[in-house]
């Protein structure tokens, strides 16, 4: 079994909301890099695609928690673009567009990581 990311970027800033989900090609290295970025947990629960019924299945409500029982983190996309010539993001178009899509955001703009 492996681990998955998702980058959901709020709506606005301190609106704890998010209706994008930028799913990330699975690079183990890539990982390595992102958890040792600035992170902190989110001030409340977020709103969002990742809600999980009781039965696992997903849908638009609140989460606070990974699959894995993990309070869900924040980093901001300034943070995440030092990555932008990692290894992992250059040789995989699907993190390369994710990357593109990060790099017109504001850098201040925080981005949960919603691992799966």
């Amino acid at each position: 079994m492996g681990v998955d990311l998702r980058l959901l970027p709020l709506i606005s800033p301190n609106f704890w909301a998010s209706h994008d989900m930028l799913g990330l090609e699975r690079r183990r290295e890539l990982w390595t890099a992102i958890e040792e970025l600035p992170q902190f947990d989110i001030p409340e629960a977020l709103y969002c695609f990742c809600a999980r019924a009781a039965n696992g299945e997903a849908f638009y409500g609140m989460e606070e928690e990974s699959p894995y029982g993990n309070r869900l983190k924040y980093t901001t996309v300034g943070d995440l673009l030092t990555l932008a010539g990692h290894p992992a993001v250059i040789d995989n178009w699907k993190n390369r567009a994710v990357w593109l899509y990060l790099s017109q955001m504001p850098p201040e703009w925080q981005v949960v990581l919603y691992w799966h």
